[in-house]
């Protein structure tokens, strides 16, 4: 078994970490960096003399076509372009994407965001499959696999507009079944469609929602526990929002514990940078750096992100792992998925 696959069959994926644990992970990340600088010579470039792996900024992936050749086939998805407007292309293998799957699918089971019954899904993004749009769409659809899928309505027009009529009606017709309901989308998107609602929508059941992407700075009006409680009292059958962090350069993306810090299962690894380029200590701002083994298509298992936070020992939530806080973006947020709604 190859150290990437024994990784991702570690059991406990959120327990302490144990030296076992480590020594797992260091196995996986050399098998990455093995796999890549072999199939990939301009990334085998970026090693330096000491031989030490080379932790690449995620603008690099934007101006460079740093891809590793594969022979699975697969899908391609592109990032929103958070560097100059530019996107990063990133091929989805079917050996990528099975890693990825069964990755997500612990992170899912450990926050509950999953269900055996068939479901109902209101998807605050354009749908995937009438046009080109933005790879939080496709990200938000795939999630829609948590659950057998009753229905599935997009709320976002081809524009990028919420479609606040369309949005209403699906939680009125849904209050009077018997089926859980899902709320995915961007928080900006969350926001919109908190101000527009004018009265409350009881529900049969509680609806858990998962947002991503632009809350810092970008809400015109509600902060994020503003649009959580405002959520609460239009949704009175009650509510669990969590937070999705994540980029499309990185093979996972993290929800958030019921204290809001992400905390990173033993398959992937977070760690603080600070403004001296070392690693910064427990409880100091700096820019996050992102490691996983995961993707054999792009070498960003070493990845240097543009967003800014912090790591604590201890989390409100009593998890036994280091808490991850996202603070905000290092580089202004203009061509972000979250950003183009605000202007649609």
């Amino acid at each position: 078994m190859s150290a990437i696959a024994e990784l991702l069959r570690a059991p406990g994926p959120y327990a302490a970490r144990t030296a076992e644990d480590d020594a797992r992970f260091a196995a996986a990340m050399a098998e990455a960096d093995a796999h890549h600088r072999a199939r990939n010579p301009t990334y085998a470039a970026l090693w330096g003399d000491d031989d030490a792996r080379p932790c690449v900024p995620v603008g690099l992936f934007k101006r460079v076509d740093l891809a590793t050749p594969v022979d699975d086939d697969g899908v391609w998805l592109g990032s929103s372009g958070t560097t100059s407007g530019q996107a990063t292309r990133v091929f989805f293998d079917r050996t990528s994407m099975g890693r990825i799957q069964q990755g997500m699918l612990q992170i899912f089971l450990h926050h509950r965001v999953f269900d055996l019954r068939p479901s109902l899904f209101l998807v605050l993004a354009p749908d995937p499959t009438t046009g080109d749009h933005p790879g939080y769409a496709t990200t938000f659809t795939k999630f829609t696999a948590c659950a057998p899928v009753r229905e599935r309505v997009y709320a976002v027009d081809p524009q990028g507009r919420l479609d606040v009529e369309r949005a209403r009606d699906a939680l009125t017709r849904w209050g009077e079944l018997d089926a859980p309901i899902f709320l995915f989308g961007l928080t900006v998107y969350f926001e919109q469609l908190c101000l527009a609602l004018d009265r409350p929508l009881p529900q049969r059941h509680p609806v858990r929602g998962v947002t991503g992407g632009g809350w810092k700075g970008l809400a015109r009006t509600l902060d994020r526990p503003a649009i959580v409680e405002r959520l609460g009292a239009l949704l009175p059958g009650g509510v669990d929002v969590r937070d999705l962090f994540g980029l499309t350069e990185h093979p996972l993306h993290y929800v958030s514990c019921p204290a809001a810090r992400f905390h990173l299962p033993s398959y992937a690894r977070a760690s603080i940078v600070g403004v001296d380029g070392a690693p910064a200590p427990l409880g100091v701002e700096g820019a996050i750096r992102l490691e996983s083994p995961l993707f054999a298509s792009l070498p960003s298992h070493d990845l240097l992100t543009e967003d800014r936070g912090r790591l604590d020992a201890v989390c409100p939530c009593g998890a036994p792992t280091p808490a991850l806080t996202y603070l905000d973006r290092l580089s202004a947020p203009t061509g972000t998925c979250a950003a183009t709604a605000v202007t649609a």
